[in-house]
């Protein structure tokens, strides 16, 4: 990002503690955000669409008179920075607070290499369209079955600075894609599906020929699906299906989110919710994470903590506020992101919003099999690898569905033998944690519809009926 970019969002942000200050306000916090959002779409084996956005906004809390206020804006002219702080103190007149809430102090963040490309910030339009033609390609030159391929690329370069009135003024820049391919195979009246999605913070990690060659062999391999017979099955969950898995538990681990849909946890601090071989961490200071950040976003310095040791769930995530309510210590665990399962957003760091308790880079600790090995060890199970409109049904019980529309194969012996047709998992979420008895040794960047995490292949059991 350009010096001068840097210094006016600066200038923004130190406008806004101002007119706090001016208007009233015991104290004001100012995020201010530039999200360069490149995003190439492909449909019917052709790039569709390749277009540039520069994001730019700023939110706005106060507190006032024991009260929390909150808004936010997209224009940086004074009337409107004006305008934004005043509407933030009169949300703040009925949001009084029955606790001592005060945001956070001047801190000392981490330096974490990996999370900054130049090459992947520079690359020319051109060039992302290639990159992104190239999973095309890719996928059609797999067989000549694959009838059509849709997908999308998004380069991403943000920067965020974090200012409040108790000193605080700390900045994040980082770079991120997301890459993803659904391939279409037809041979005479039947036709199925393929998918690949991966995402990283480096250009190096831009692979899409390998996105279009596993979205093709999945979309192949559906073409001599056949159907499944209903019952409990041990199930290999490869990365992807497995990163849902672990989105759960972000959800189950979010106070606001836990109080008011998903209780399944709150009650179960200090208590197994899965296997011995289960152990979650929220690490947001691994080198090149997909999530990492050296603060979260209200300016505290990142740190790594453990969710669930060994199956007994440690703690939920906190951040300022919510530790305050709750009189327990931020694990700086801020987070502006909008909170539905699956519900893709804008790329970047999101203005709009307020903070909220959630992880940031959760994932599951590595186990000491290989992926092979775990296969192998599998006398009669399925192997999935992808989930589509996974839910909690019932989240006091834990209740847990989730489509396999494709990539779901029937193992034998050991082996992987074939491709099944569409079913449905159907069980209980707290019964497929402590099911879990082989975790893999590799972790890998998945997910869906912008959200990834790093995943490692998994086996547990789970009743699954055809569709």
């Amino acid at each position: 990002m350009v010096r001068t970019e840097t210094s006016a969002l600066n200038g923004v942000g130190k406008q806004i503690l101002k007119l706090g200050e001016q208007q009233g306000a015991d104290e004001t916090e100012a995020y201010v955000v530039s999200n360069r959002v490149l995003t190439v779409r492909l449909a019917n084996n052709a790039v569709f669409e390749s277009k540039g956005v520069h994001d730019i906004g700023a939110g706005v809390r106060v507190l006032a008179r024991r009260a929390l206020g909150f808004s936010s804006t997209a224009d940086f002219s004074p009337k409107s920075l004006k305008k934004a702080v005043q509407a933030a103190l009169n949300v703040s007149k009925v949001r009084k607070l029955p606790f001592k809430y005060l945001f956070p102090s001047p801190p000392k963040p981490p330096r974490i290499p990996g999370l900054y490309d130049a090459k992947l910030t520079n690359l020319p339009g051109e060039k992302a369209v290639e990159l992104a033609y190239d999973m095309v390609e890719e996928s059609i030159g797999q067989s000549r079955k694959i009838a059509d391929n849709s997908g999308v690329l998004n380069i991403v370069e943000f920067y965020a600075i974090v200012m409040n009135s108790n000193g605080l003024a700390v900045k994040e820049e980082g770079t991120f894609f997301e890459a993803s391919l659904t391939a279409t195979a037809k041979e005479g009246d039947k036709s199925s599906e393929g998918a690949e999605s991966t995402a990283g913070r480096s250009l190096k990690e831009l692979k899409p020929k390998e996105i279009g060659k596993k979205a093709a062999d999945m979309a192949v391999d559906g073409l001599k699906a056949e159907r499944l017979k209903e019952g409990t099955y041990p199930i290999i969950l490869d990365p992807e299906p497995t990163a849902a898995v672990t989105q759960y538990v972000e959800f189950l681990t979010c106070p606001p989110f836990a109080k008011k849909e998903y209780p399944l946890f709150l009650d179960k601090i200090g208590k197994s919710v899965g296997s011995r071989q289960l152990t979650v961490i929220d690490d947001p200071l691994m080198a090149g994470g997909v999530r990492s950040s050296p603060i979260d976003q209200e300016g505290i310095p990142s740190q790594k903590f453990t969710i669930i040791d060994k199956g007994v769930l440690k703690t939920f995530a906190y951040d300022s506020y919510y530790g305050a309510m709750e009189k327990k210590k931020t694990t700086a665990s801020a987070y502006r992101r909008y909170f539905v399962p699956g519900l893709s957003w804008f790329p970047g760091r999101n203005y709009d919003l307020e903070p909220i308790a959630r992880t940031r880079n959760p994932h599951m600790i590595p186990g000491d099999w290989k992926r092979s090995e775990i296969i192998e060890d599998t006398k009669d199970g399925l192997l999935a690898r992808r989930f589509h409109y996974t839910r909690m049904t019932n989240p006091t019980r834990g209740d847990f569905t989730s489509v396999l529309r494709m990539g779901l194969y029937r193992i034998e012996k050991g082996e992987v033998t074939y491709a099944l047709q569409k079913s449905r998992i159907s069980d209980n979420y707290l019964n497929m944690l402590k099911n879990i008895d082989a975790v893999s040794d590799k972790l890998v960047v998945a997910g869906a519809w912008g959200a990834y995490v790093h995943a490692p292949t998994m086996r547990t059991k789970a009743y699954v009926t055809p569709v």
